[in-house]
């Protein structure tokens, strides 16, 4: 069995200058960016930025540059120049494609304040990230990362900021491919998480290619673990399946506030 490990504020490197190698095209903002605490934008299939506590969140940014229709959180795409004068933790859960892309290596040219934690399965990542495997903690001035095991690669995080405890389940789903596997399994898979505070924030998959056999496991984590605010990811683009979902957890699991999102760029109020 894995054994928990804490990583020490001495293992965190000042962010250098990426000398051209993750290069990201400028889309200057003309005019004073403040991003509003307190507020999740949905970028594509699963990742997010959260505002929170003065602090933005990127989890599992991974869209190609080729991809943007836009500029700015609006359009579901980070922009350095946007955030440029916030305090940022980007957070990839593994090295798959819908998961991960290096360009966020560039945005430290932009970004003066920025710490990239990243599972240990991806390779070729610039001294200053912070690597954990699972069963993993760092404590980085009032933010603090936990790692977990998931079912498929690399892992899932809880991130504790002031008095919230965040979650995201990067692949750490209920692959129920064949439709055999019991409820219970899963929940094994989630004892793991840490408990000592209320959930109140879950990014947790709710995959359209699982519709009908447990999509994920959605409404098994939203039983078992009760967070406050469920927020659905890993759709590949077809968001129909959120509002089946929010009709699915009304029935099974009222008390667990869900956010059926319609599309990349949409953002939540908390």
């Amino acid at each position: 069995m894995l054994r928990e490990k804490s990583v020490s504020r001495s293992e965190i490197y000042t962010p250098k200058s990426s000398e051209g190698l993750y290069s990201h095209p400028k889309y200057p903002f003309t005019d004073s960016m403040t991003l509003k605490d307190d507020t999740i934008w949905h970028l594509a299939h699963s990742s997010f930025a959260l505002k929170l506590d003065g602090r933005l969140l990127v989890f599992d940014y991974y869209m190609p540059e080729s991809d943007r229709q836009g500029k700015g959180l609006a359009q579901g795409f980070i922009d350095p120049e946007e955030i440029a004068g916030e305090e940022v933790y980007v957070l990839n859960s593994h090295s798959h494609h819908d998961h991960y892309n290096r360009v966020v290596f560039g945005w430290q040219e932009a970004v003066d304040d920025v710490t990239y934690i990243m599972s240990s399965d991806i390779r070729g990542v610039p001294l200053e990230a912070i690597s954990l495997d699972p069963f993993q903690e760092v404590d980085l001035d009032g933010v603090r990362v936990k790692s977990y095991p998931a079912t498929d690669a690399g892992v899932a995080y809880s991130v504790f900021v002031g008095d919230k405890h965040v979650y995201h389940a990067g692949d750490n789903a209920f692959w129920n491919w064949q439709g055999t596997m019991p409820d219970e399994a899963y929940v094994d898979v989630l004892a793991v998480i840490d408990r000592s505070q209320p959930m109140d924030i879950a990014f947790m998959l709710c995959d359209p290619r699982l519709e009908g056999l447990g999509e994920g496991g959605t409404l098994i984590f939203a039983k078992t673990m009760r967070p406050r605010l469920l927020v659905p990811m890993h759709s590949f683009g077809e968001y129909g399946i959120n509002e089946k979902m929010r009709g699915v957890l009304e029935e099974h699991a009222p008390e667990v506030k869900f956010w059926p999102i319609k599309g990349p760029g949409e953002s939540y109020a908390l």
